[in-house]
């Protein structure tokens, strides 16, 4: 082994290196308290296998009375929302709040973790809740319709139930990410069919997420963990599937997909890749864009994703905090959104929906775990 001795020049003695050491400890610390107050923040998303959800708690009114408990003494109480913060947001295609709803609880018109998000042609959204195991259905603007779901592993029942679609018909399919299923249901809730099993075959998923439906009702699945996109018939047949794009490189981390009114497929693929990617209906590669990055054009966690009727490409970052808008090319238009209270920011965006006149719809599912880190009130200061 050979031993380096390397000579401290006269000039350089311990002294003179205690202030920039000292500084540089600090600057350590603070860094290190930053990131781990940063993962706490977003620790509790529904892809976390430590984070509360139907499918491992069977009484969400307990959780609900638990949780304030817990952060009463983090943060102060938690029986009323954050000052302006709620659940759905809908905003115009440049960004612009319009209205928003949601308060947390387990009745109609509350949730616990808002997630996947969706629009029928006749403007209704209907929006996922991984803990409460349920969807509900709500007008353009937020008047609660009806719900249906619980906890289970039969026919109308989810374990963590994810991203939406709807086709022309009015049918809603829902990817049960614990499950390994597609369900389909009317615009209702009356059940329909279900497909899928764990595994990694044809009509097998380990965790499936994105759920999209093209010009002639197909249904494409996007799966997180054996990262692939399948395609399926309107009633659940397996047609084909991809795994990868531009040669040499696999798909890594699948969230949500969506198609145009050319029915070209578009991924949203995260972690190490942080990438748009865009196929033809068969799964044939014809471009990506992004990256990991905190400037526009990049990501650092793309989740949702949704297409307008000019093709334009709307991604939700949920570590970024906002909405970003490009047009079909990968183009970056413009974007929306930070970290905060006020009505037109985001604590934990996930997914994006769009209506026919071209509003957006996004699920916001922060407001318990993020009021156990701080109260709106230090955040602002």
């Amino acid at each position: 082994m050979m031993i380096l001795h390397i000579k401290i020049p006269n000039i350089i003695s311990m002294n003179n290196l205690k202030i920039p050491i000292a500084l540089l400890s600090l600057t350590l610390i603070f860094s290190s308290l930053y990131f781990l107050n940063y993962q706490a923040i977003y620790s509790q998303t529904s892809e976390d296998p430590k984070s509360l959800n139907c499918k491992d708690n069977k009484d969400q009114s307990q959780y609900v009375s638990n949780v304030a408990s817990n952060v009463s003494k983090v943060a102060g109480p938690v029986t009323n929302d954050l000052d302006g913060f709620h659940y759905v947001k809908k905003f115009d295609s440049n960004g612009t709040l319009i209205t928003a709803w949601g308060t947390k609880g387990t009745g109609p018109g509350q949730f616990l973790h808002a997630h996947g998000i969706t629009v029928d042609s006749d403007g209704n959204v209907y929006v996922s809740d991984a803990e409460k195991c349920n969807v509900q259905k709500f007008d353009s603007e937020g008047n609660f319709i009806t719900m249906w779901g619980t906890r289970g592993t039969g026919p109308g029942q989810f374990l963590q139930p994810e991203s939406m679609a709807v086709d022309s018909k009015g049918n809603v399919f829902v990817a049960d990410y614990a499950n390994q299923h597609i369900q389909k249901f009317d615009s209702d809730g009356n059940f329909i069919t279900m497909w899928g099993s764990k595994g990694r075959a044809d009509s097998q998923f380990i965790k499936p997420w994105g759920v999209a439906v093209d010009s002639s009702d197909n249904v494409y699945i996007s799966d997180q963990d054996n990262p692939e996109v399948q395609k399926f018939s309107n009633d659940g047949k397996f047609l084909t599937k991809w795994n990868s794009y531009s040669p040499g490189m696999l798909f890594v981390h699948l969230h949500d997909i969506t198609v145009d009114s050319n029915d070209s497929v578009y991924v949203t693929d995260g972690r190490n890749n942080s990438y748009i990617a865009k196929f033809d209906d068969q799964g044939n590669f014809e471009k990506k864009w992004g990256g990991f990055g905190y400037g526009n054009g990049h990501f650092v966690e793309n989740h949702g994703i949704v297409t307008d009727k000019e093709d334009n490409i709307y991604v939700v970052d949920t570590r970024n905090v906002r909405v970003q808008k490009f047009n079909s090319e990968g183009e970056f238009i413009t974007k929306w959104g930070s970290l905060g209270c006020p009505d037109d920011h985001f604590l934990i965006p996930h997914d994006i929906a769009i209506d026919s006149s071209g509003n957006i719809y996004v699920s916001d599912s922060g407001n318990v775990h993020f009021r156990a880190q701080k109260t709106c009130e230090s955040f602002e200061n």
